[in-house]
């Protein structure tokens, strides 16, 4: 919008505080025909898409692309996530869009890599976008007190949540003044509550403003999920909100959570080592140097993290 462009934004939902104009499409509760049934909505509007300049379509609602004349762009965030005969179906549709489109948008090297090698798609088709942040929402606080370590998303069991509060009571064994924050929904968090640790806290999800304003306030920001196919081409959005928070990161090493030429602001581990690790690493730091780092991870995301490096790359694109 500050470059000048306008920008009509169609999807489920309702959204407040923002400058492009949305319109509410239309979706079924029934898993597995959601995104059909938003493509029969979208179908009826094809006209008034028509008069735009460029489309932006998400890969699971990209069949819409046959019925528009003008240049069309697939956007990736992810391949599919689901199991068994719904994800069969998912990874049919990922191919498909992939094989219709012209030009197309992924969030990593890794995640480029993938699909050139899946679908042998050439990397001048696409161009990679990974995740921003709102520099100006997601900023440091002052901090004191206990150790604070906070996990925000989904909250279910296959992003590797459910090790979490091992990491806090391995930090309380070893004397570690320390709080585990969960924030969100998902099919992990009844079992979470049903965990009886001191300083342990979870939440249902809480609204954009005020997870920033809570994340200022947190030290180590986890990163549990594994190095599955889907979490390794990712590049998470709730990294890029941690360190623009002034946040450490602790997480599992594979490529969807790496940063080139990371500082001790960034530490993985394997996935059989992540709990220990992290537990040693924490309990090894002071205030002082915490606070160090904290104030390096800032910089790295003012630097690198900041939407504008998302917008250049896909501005070019469109403008190309």
């Amino acid at each position: 919008m500050k470059r000048g462009h306008s920008v009509d934004v169609y999807s489920p939902g309702k959204c407040s505080g923002i400058e492009f104009t949305h319109h509410e499409i239309k979706r079924s509760s029934i898993r597995g025909i959601q995104s059909r049934s938003i493509v029969k909505q979208m179908e009826k509007l094809a006209d008034d898409f028509n008069l735009a300049d460029v489309a932006l379509v998400d890969w699971t609602l990209f069949s819409i692309a046959k019925k528009l004349t003008i240049p069309v762009i697939l956007i990736d965030r992810s391949p599919p996530a689901d199991r068994g005969l719904l994800a069969n179906l998912q990874w049919l549709s990922w191919k498909k869009a992939w094989k219709y489109a012209k030009k197309g948008t992924v969030v990593s090297k890794a995640h480029e890599e993938f699909v050139d090698r899946a679908l042998k798609v050439h990397s001048k088709t696409m161009k990679i976008i990974p995740a921003g942040v709102d520099l100006d929402s997601f900023q440091p606080a002052d901090r004191s007190g206990p150790i604070k370590l906070v996990y925000h998303g989904r909250v279910d069991v296959n992003r590797g949540v459910m090790s979490l509060p091992m990491i806090l009571a391995g930090l309380h064994s070893r004397g570690i003044d320390a709080t585990l924050h969960i924030h969100g929904a998902g099919d992990a968090v009844d079992r979470l509550r049903n965990i009886e640790l001191e300083g342990l806290v979870i939440t249902d999800s809480i609204d954009h403003d005020i997870i920033a304003s809570k994340l200022s306030t947190y030290d180590v920001g986890l990163l549990p999920m594994p190095g599955t196919k889907v979490w390794s081409l990712a590049s998470p959005l709730k990294r890029s909100e941690y360190l623009a928070s002034g946040m450490v990161v602790c997480g599992i090493d594979h490529t969807g959570h790496q940063i080139e030429d990371s500082g001790d602001w960034l530490q993985l581990f394997t996935q059989r080592e992540f709990i220990t690790s992290t537990v040693d690493w924490i309990a090894n730091l002071d205030r002082s140097k915490l606070q160090s780092l904290q104030k390096q991870s800032r910089d790295y995301a003012e630097e690198n993290l900041s939407w504008s490096h998302s917008v250049d790359a896909l501005e070019s694109m469109i403008l190309s």
